[in-house]
């Protein structure tokens, strides 16, 4: 069933259940009042009758000795007079003998029984042929020689009537309101229920694969915190199929790479050997191949050592100390400084002195790759530059190049592995683009992060805030 059908329904039992159990009390306390008007109009009017017939008895003289005689008198003067014709009632003794008689109806005898010279009685009785509902009163008549009783009675069939009428427009009324208040509470309750449908509705879109939608916010009711929390989940299910998206793709273009580094190597390696195995060559052309399967055997030992240097950091435990950073950057300086002569390149070196807490190994991995990369990038006759500066949450290494630059928009892509910004240059120079993909490894396992600052023609400044590894 629709929330909004359970809504409706809810409504209408409670509607009901009060409007019914209110309804009733009001019926049948009004009814209970009107009865009750009525009974005491019937002990009053039987008093009247029992005082007034009493006097007249009196003004006559009649006695229970005289009854006899004088009855059928006290008999004519009551049928003559307007104001005892206007009245149905019976005067008898206790026994049950009749004096006089207007009434179509037996005697009470139980009722009779149950009064006295000084009290009166009534009871609601049914008659079963007519259906008629009366009021039987009975009281005492006081002679100076004994006691005679007075009955009366009054219709209230029509209370009765009135009742039943007005529980069968109550029906009615029910029906009409229960018709009415369902249209409008179904209604009520669809507006109602219109965020929870709308959240249904993105929800399909969701699962369906487009995180594009959101749920409207309207008001400020739980359903419409219920959709800022489910819009808040929606942005993050987005963003995470996004990173798995883009992991996804970086994994792919990574293998496409590694293949693609392996093939190359791998193709002159072959065919130079091949070339070996099934020519006579002179001795320059067998050395010059056999030179070829050197480099490229050596190309293929500097990516299997990368790759597996990417793969292991972060995976195992870092053997973790204090390092003097300083002394670290001097000997990353010394290690770089032959192959900078090499290139006619003149390194600077300006550490301050620091403690972090780190590997000093993967720190070393960080620094010779950072330094290779300008040493690479530089052109025979400028100047690289180390530095090393604490701070307050750690210590900040940069190297600083005065080579070609590197485009804005390569920036964001060179940490990535395999990305290299020249290709040619690159792999003449030996690399495989996996450098800086391990710095940034490193660099996050010590609580830091690159940054690069670079223009096109100017050279490129890499900066590596460390916090240092966090004791466990």
């Amino acid at each position: 069933m629709k929330f909004a059908w359970k809504v409706t329904m809810a409504a209408l039992c409670i509607l009901l259940l009060s409007t019914g159990v209110g309804s009733y009390l009001l019926i049948s306390l009004s009814f209970r009042s009107a009865l009750d008007r009525e009974v005491d109009v019937a002990q009053e009017e039987m008093q009247m009758l029992r005082i007034t017939y009493e006097a007249v008895c009196n003004a006559r003289g009649v006695t229970l000795e005289n009854l006899s005689d004088r009855g059928r008198s006290i008999t004519r003067t009551l049928e003559q007079d307007p104001y005892f014709a206007d009245y149905q009632f019976r005067v008898s003794t206790r026994e049950g003998v009749q004096v006089h008689s207007s009434l179509s109806s037996a005697s009470d005898q139980e009722l009779l029984d149950s009064i006295d010279r000084r009290s009166s009685g009534y009871v609601l009785r049914r008659e079963e042929n007519s259906g008629r509902v009366l009021v039987h009163c009975a009281g005492p008549v006081s002679l100076p020689d004994g006691t005679l009783y007075m009955e009366t009675v009054r219709d209230i069939s029509s209370l009765y009537s009135d009742r039943e009428i007005h529980y069968q427009v109550y029906q009615w009324i029910v029906l009409l309101v229960v018709g009415v208040s369902s249209a409008v509470m179904y209604a009520f309750s669809f507006w109602l229920t219109t965020p929870i449908r709308s959240l249904g509705r993105v929800a399909t879109q969701l699962s369906q694969g487009d995180y594009t939608p959101r749920a409207r916010v309207t008001g400020n009711d739980e359903i419409s915190e219920l959709a800022v929390s489910f819009n808040h989940m929606a942005d993050a299910i987005e963003k995470n199929i996004q990173e798995l998206e883009e992991a996804a793709r970086r994994q792919e273009d990574f293998t496409a790479s590694f293949v693609h580094e392996l093939k190359t190597p791998l193709t002159s390696i072959i065919g130079y050997a091949d070339m070996l195995r099934s020519r006579s060559l002179d001795e320059g052309r067998r050395f010059k191949a056999a030179s070829y399967i050197f480099s490229e055997g050596k190309r293929l030992e500097n990516l299997s050592l990368s790759l597996m240097s990417l793969m292991v950091v972060g995976r195992t435990e870092a053997d973790v100390g204090n390092v003097s950073m300083d002394r670290l950057c001097a000997e990353a300086a010394r290690i770089s400084l032959p192959a900078m002569h090499a290139k006619d390149l003149s390194l600077v070196t300006q550490a301050e002195e620091g403690v972090l807490r780190g590997d000093p190994a993967l720190l070393q991995t960080l620094l010779q790759n950072l330094l290779d990369n300008a040493r690479k990038a530089s052109d025979p006759g400028a100047v690289v530059v180390l530095e090393g500066r604490e701070t307050e949450e750690g210590y900040r290494l940069s190297v600083s190049d005065q080579g070609r630059g590197i485009p804005e928009e390569e920036l964001g892509k060179i940490t990535e592995a395999f990305y290299m910004v020249d290709k040619s240059r690159s792999r003449a120079e030996g690399g495989a683009g996996l450098g800086l993909a391990l710095c940034r490894e490193i660099a996050e396992l010590h609580g830091g992060a690159l940054r690069f600052e670079s223009q096109l023609g100017l050279g490129t400044k890499v900066t590596v805030e460390l916090r240092g590894i966090a004791d466990a």
